[in-house]
């Protein structure tokens, strides 16, 4: 793969700015890249539009210099061809991919949380017509919201502290209207002290320790589980006679 450094992002009159890091040329190396950061959730390849097939697609991790914020990234395309195009050129398509992330995952994103370096600093709701008035960016499939393009340096320097403080504020949001009373997996009943953690940037309890590194192991599958139930528990709508 050649050297790329990659802006990737829209900026438009709503104030929406994008940013992504740099690509580099990997070092030579006999072992398949390993994943990091966040799963690759869409249902949707990137590259033709098409759905995912049921398996999940075909994964492709990329690749950068050690330092880079997009190494190790997972991404999804629906067949091999597409894999060949994301791996020959992946600067083409991470704009792509950043955008139809955040475009799904604002509606989810915790309202509590203002910018991440700046404590105090509030930014509009992520449901709101201002959503986009702010820097977001997508680190390794996780979208970020930021009160400047400044923060996002700090940002950078120490990602995982600032991703555990939105790990936070996320199940703290979305534990409000968890709609399940059961274990995704051993159908067994979650207590107040259930563990609770992030799937890509959806909050899951389980009934045990035991029971998160089999959602890690097949995020996908988890999260397929946890929106059957959640529409099982759906209340019906009803409709006037």
């Amino acid at each position: 793969m050649r050297g790329i450094k990659i802006i990737s992002g829209l900026v438009g009159a709503a104030g929406f700015i994008a940013v992504a890091a740099g690509f580099a040329a990997p070092t030579p190396n006999t072992e398949a890249p390993k994943q990091q950061g966040a799963p690759y959730l869409l249902d949707v390849c990137p590259i033709s539009g098409r759905p995912l097939p049921e398996d999940g697609g075909v994964v492709v991790i990329l690749e950068g210099a050690s330092d880079s914020a997009q190494a190790g990234r997972e991404v999804r395309v629906c067949c091999n061809g597409c894999k060949g195009k994301m791996e020959k050129d992946p600067a083409k398509y991470v704009g792509k991919i950043d955008e139809l992330i955040i475009a799904d995952q604002l509606a989810r994103y915790p309202k509590s949380m203002g910018c991440p370096v700046m404590d105090k600093k509030a930014l509009p709701d992520p449901t709101g017509p201002e959503a986009k008035e702010c820097t977001l960016i997508v680190y390794k499939n996780r979208l970020v919201r930021f009160c400047c393009t400044k923060c996002t340096k700090s940002f950078y320097k120490n990602p995982e502290k600032y991703i555990a403080k939105l790990d936070a504020a996320a199940i703290a949001e979305q534990k409000k209207t968890y709609p399940l009373k059961t274990c995704l997996f051993t159908g067994g009943g979650l207590k107040e002290s259930s563990p609770w953690f992030i799937v890509g940037d959806r909050a899951v309890n389980v009934c045990c320790g035991g029971c998160k590194p089999k959602a890690m192991k097949d995020p996908r599958g988890a999260i397929a589980k946890l929106d059957a139930a959640t529409a099982k528990t759906a209340t019906p709508t009803k409709t006037s006679g």
